[in-house]
């Protein structure tokens, strides 16, 4: 436990280790919404596997003085964590009271009851699959060295050998709202093989064991356009309806055009001189769809670098201000003729992730 002055109020920080307890880093920045002010509650649809961040839980009102209650600092922390591409979210843990029978100094019985657990307010981050994720390990380790404002510009952390940072006890959990039986009905889940059984360029025909992410669709994406932006497809997920299934299938319709069109990518002079198509596939998953390339057998191949170069984002000069940003690559389908519109287009991720290929059951 630690204790945190903030800059209207005290709160007592911890990590806490309950019966159950996440995002990317920068890359994904576009694709998750932050909105400072709005709330981002854990549902069942989160997860099953996440990152428990920190908890937060307010100073009895005797020493409390002005600033952030525990709820205000935790949505801060969530709106921080988002800015930076990782899917946070606050969770209620109520005080849990427990009542026993004991002896007074008498020897008479009276029943007695104390606070088990105080109400605190958790920051909870990511949606993977399972404990292993290479990404969720990736996170976490950002997680454990990330300085949020919230708890560091604004306030006083204490360093100790056990605790370098006030983020530094993270660590991986089921969601708390699940129990085991549904986490391990989740990892069970016949959909994944179903959703892409039979269809063209699916990832689950790739021969080898790693295969490289380099564009991702989400529900509620609009991804036709060069200055796309996606929306996180957890959280839609939360809220669904006929509009957001459409949306996914929006999502996997790009997904299958772009894997196809990679595989022409020589017709259409992508990139410039090349004379080779792209080996590319397509994975439909619960929230989004997925476009790879590559079929490696280790993740030291040396195919995989410049697969890695060429759809990463790169610097490049503004075109009004000439200033050099970090911009996404793109494929293009041409018009019909050098006047016309391009027929279609599409963003890549700015920094593809390797993974490994699920294989079929």
């Amino acid at each position: 436990m630690r204790t945190m002055h903030l800059l209207k109020h005290c709160l007592i920080f911890t990590i806490a280790v309950t019966v159950c307890a996440t995002s990317f880093l920068p890359v994904a920045e576009a694709r998750i919404e932050a909105v400072k002010g709005k709330k981002y509650k854990l549902t069942k649809r989160h997860g099953p596997w996440m990152i428990m961040v920190a908890s937060l839980r307010d100073i009895p009102e005797s020493r409390r003085s002005k600033g952030l209650s525990a709820q205000e600092a935790a949505d801060e922390l969530v709106f921080e964590l988002r800015k930076r591409g990782i899917p946070a979210y606050t969770f209620s843990q109520e005080s849990v009271i427990q009542r026993f029978n004991t002896l007074d100094r008498l020897g008479r019985e009276e029943r007695r009851s104390y606070a088990a657990q105080r109400a605190m307010i958790s920051v909870i981050a990511g949606n993977y699959s399972d404990s292993e994720d290479e990404v969720a390990q990736k996170t976490l380790k950002y997680i454990k060295h990330f300085q949020p404002e919230v708890l560091t510009e604004n306030g006083v952390y204490k360093k100790t050998p056990g605790q370098p940072g006030p983020l530094s006890g993270a660590f991986l959990t089921i969601n708390p709202l699940l129990s085991p039986q549904e986490v391990a009905q989740q990892k069970q889940d016949p959909l994944i093989a179903k959703l892409n059984s039979g269809i063209e360029n699916s990832l689950l025909t790739n021969k080898g064991n790693y295969t490289l992410v380099i564009a991702s669709f989400y529900g509620n994406s609009v991804t036709e356009t060069a200055t796309s932006r996606f929306a996180n497809a957890t959280e839609a997920a939360a809220n669904s309806s006929d509009d957001e299934e459409s949306s996914l299938d929006k999502a996997a319709r790009n997904a299958w055009l772009l894997a196809k069109s990679l595989r022409e990518a020589k017709k259409y002079g992508f990139p410039a001189g090349n004379a080779t198509d792209i080996d590319a596939y397509v994975l439909h998953e619960k929230y989004r769809s997925i476009v790879t390339v590559g079929s490696f057998k280790s993740p030291d191949d040396p195919r995989i670098e410049p697969y890695a170069k060429l759809f990463g984002a790169k610097m490049r000069p503004h075109p009004k201000t000439g200033i050099e940003s970090m911009t996404s690559e793109y494929f293009i389908i041409p018009g019909n003729s050098p006047s016309a519109p391009p027929l279609r287009s599409w963003v890549f991720d700015p920094k593809p992730v390797l993974m490994q290929v699920p294989k079929a059951r």
